[in-house]
């Protein structure tokens, strides 16, 4: 956007550039602001530590399956702690639930329960939500919400994801916003409910309690600042720093290229694809994403609610764009999200919502953030800061829940958090992260379950624990691996587990030409030799004395063609054992003799032959272009490896023309096709390729029957088709 524009936007009526919401806040001293909010993060922190020390579970304790959040008094969000960072906004819709429901009566010493995500709960059923309104002299001035995953909240499923429930009511208890203490006093016919139908209910009222205690601590303290800075002065600087922290996100999300960017994805339950496109319409220092024409809400426990995917999506964009602007109710201020009810992204009751935070909220997420990256890589100055990657481990995620018959007859169960642990993607400067965790389970201040406190806890036996081996996410920079996890029954007869994975069998894209990531695998190794692939998605999953189960968790998409991939570095990789000398020949096309070195004469040679072998296997354009000689005037991205000139798209390696405006870029390119999967369900690689060189310029995982699954429509570039 040029500064003319930039000046034009700021003077229109009802417009509140970043200037003008800066001025608003600036009579405030910044350093007593900045001051105030690490006050509050660290009494937050201190909740966190309470709650560790007071709850038992290890998804609790080891895992760090929770949260602490601040909010205003009426719900916004103030401050965020803990290790569940897409908590934060999911808790501003529980306590705004319960304002709607309790709003005259609530007073002093109350404590409110809430789980079901259709009416007034957080990112899922077994996520509590305990809220805990803090007054000051009878007024209300904040609320402190503590969530956690749960061990149980019943159901008919052990650990209540039930992957095979057709409807929520199937799924567990459902607790619309109910207190647990009224005026200080426990409500004990509610506990009573709530230990009567849950499983292992010493051990979930002991985490639930857990929680309790610390919304008590963070109460008392979030007192006493109020006490002490005054109410006024502290609503004001809440306020100010809101304020100044939507202003600088308006100010960074100017710098995209206003235009729509559009992306497209599916989520998978076994066999079956739900599809979910996102179409981002950047305008001036806001965005909306709408997932209009996003599949109907289905039987399967992954439909989701719009607070939840604006949960995620808000925390991914933070991440992509504004890391170190503070986490507040400021950050909401720039965005809109549109999901159209009765859709998997907007679902009615009586859908199941077990995993509505995962597959599809996840994916929609990610979906999201790939429209993102569109704009970012269209925008000729995106801003200090902003990450150019492809698709994140956001969306991989593949965990399992086993339980077992204890000698008493009574059930017991654990749930491996391992599978957030997935490989990260590539960005444009570096290689992606191993065993990078997942967002739904940390802020990356989380830490793997330690092996012997679980082996202590639970009969089983863990026989590995570490990165996944292969080139899936190859690129000019690599995906990291993915935690590959196996173990076994110990001193029980067998025990009987619940998956509930993503991408199975569709996986993440790569950008500007990187290769596609791998994709999850659940492994039973029977004792007869034989190997069982389990569904991603299913329950009652037997695995006796003597076999043994596996997990091989997917991975992010690459960065750049592979071809381009420093030759040293492949090398390197190979040494490492990440792949073997053949892999390194094969993908990369680079050379490594027996004792390590590369041959850099027959690396190229071997590079030069791949590439004319992709132009001679490709199909032939959908569009030729035809420009008429060079364009004039500088040279704007479009895409990695794509430039704008006029009204011609090129490829910015060979100069060779690619489409003239308003056709997409990749009308004018060859398109490889490769299928996967020989005998599983029609998924195909798209290979778009620079005509002048063979270089990889995209590669998308689609569906075979599917259209383009991306687009790229800056303003400028509509209107450079404009006569």
């Amino acid at each position: 956007m040029s500064e003319r524009q930039r000046a034009a936007r700021a003077a229109e009526s009802g417009k509140h550039g970043a200037n003008a919401r800066s001025a608003a806040v600036s009579v405030i001293d910044p350093i007593d602001l900045e001051v105030l909010r690490s006050r509050l993060e660290a009494i937050g922190e201190q909740a966190c530590a309470a709650v560790e020390h007071t709850a038992i579970s290890p998804t609790v304790t080891e895992s760090k399956d929770y949260s602490v959040t601040l909010l205003d008094a009426d719900g916004g969000l103030i401050v965020g702690t803990g290790t569940v960072l897409f908590h934060y906004r999911a808790a501003s819709h529980a306590v705004r639930s319960t304002i709607a429901r309790h709003g005259p009566t609530l007073a002093g010493g109350d404590v409110f329960l809430a789980n079901d995500p259709h009416s007034g709960g957080g990112l899922h059923p077994q996520d509590v939500m305990v809220q805990r309104p803090i007054f000051v002299d009878d007024r209300r001035v904040a609320w402190v919400v503590i969530s956690a995953h749960l061990m149980d909240m019943g159901g008919m499923v052990v650990g209540s994801f039930a992957p095979t429930a057709t409807e929520c009511y199937q799924e567990g208890l459902r607790i619309p916003p109910v207190r647990l203490f009224r005026a200080g006093e426990e409500v004990t016919d509610v506990w009573d409910l709530f230990r009567n139908n849950v499983r292992m209910s010493a051990l979930v009222e002991m985490d639930l309690r857990g929680l309790v205690a610390g919304c008590h601590f963070a109460c008392e303290r979030v007192e006493a600042v109020v006490r002490s800075a005054g109410e006024e002065r502290l609503v004001e600087s809440l306020r100010a720093i809101r304020d100044l922290t939507g202003a600088e996100m308006a100010r960074r999300i100017e710098c995209l290229e206003d235009g729509e960017y559009r992306a497209t994805s599916w989520t998978e339950y076994n066999d079956e694809f739900f599809e979910i496109p996102c179409a981002l319409t950047v305008a001036g220092d806001h965005l909306t994403f709408d997932f209009t024409g996003a599949s109907p809400q289905t039987n399967h426990f992954f439909n989701s609610k719009p607070y939840i995917v604006e949960s995620e999506l808000a925390v991914m964009l933070w991440w992509r764009i504004a890391v170190d602007l503070p986490f507040n109710e400021g950050i909401f201020s720039t965005l809109d999200v549109v999901c159209p009810e009765g859709t998997i992204v907007n679902a009615k009751p009586p859908a199941p919502i077990s995993a509505a935070h995962m597959h599809v909220a996840l994916n929609a997420a990610d979906v999201a953030m790939q429209a993102v990256t569109l704009a970012l890589a269209a925008s000729p100055d995106p801003g200090e800061g902003s990450r150019l990657l492809g698709p994140g481990f956001e969306s991989a995620i593949g965990n399992n829940l086993w339980s077992w018959v204890r000698d008493d007859g009574s059930t017991d169960a654990i749930m491996v958090m391992d599978g957030n642990w997935v490989g990260g993607s590539a960005s444009v400067a570096r290689d992606g992260l191993d065993l990078g965790r997942n967002l739904v389970g940390t802020n990356l201040g989380g830490s793997f379950a330690d092996i012997e406190i679980l082996e202590s806890w639970y009969p089983l036996l863990f026989l590995e624990r570490r990165a996944r081996q292969g080139t899936e996410g190859a690129g000019a920079f690599r995906a990291g691996a993915g935690n590959q996890l196996s173990f076994r029954p110990h001193g029980v007869d067998a025990i009987s587990g619940t998956m509930f994975g993503m991408r199975r069998w569709l996986p993440l894209p790569g950008v500007a030409g990187g290769a596609p990531g791998a994709t999850t695998q659940f492994l039973v190794h029977r004792t007869d030799g034989s190997v069982e692939q389990v569904d991603a998605n299913a329950t009652g999953i037997s695995v006796a004395d003597g076999d043994w189960f596996q997990m091989r968790l997917a991975n992010g998409g690459g960065f750049g063609d592979p071809l381009d991939r420093a030759p040293e570095l492949v090398a390197a990789d190979v040494d490492e054992g990440r792949f073997s000398r053949e892999d390194a020949a094969r993908v990369y096309g680079v050379a490594v003799t027996h004792d390590g070195w590369v041959d850099a004469a027959t690396t190229e040679r071997h590079r030069n032959a791949l590439r004319e072998a992709r132009l001679a296997a490709a199909s032939a354009p959908l569009r030729p272009a035809k420009a008429s000689g060079p364009q004039s005037g500088e040279p704007l991205p479009l895409f990695p490896g794509v430039v704008q000139r006029g009204n011609v798209a090129y490829a910015e390696g060979s100069g060779a023309p690619l489409a003239v405006a308003p056709d997409h870029w990749t009308d004018g390119c060859p398109v490889l096709v490769e299928r996967p999967w020989a005998d599983g369900p029609p998924v195909e690689y798209r290979s778009y390729l620079d005509p002048g060189s063979g270089r990889v310029l995209h590669v998308e995982a689609v569906l075979a029957d599917a259209p383009r699954s991306f687009a790229v429509f800056p303003a400028r570039w509509a209107s450079a088709g404009v006569a």
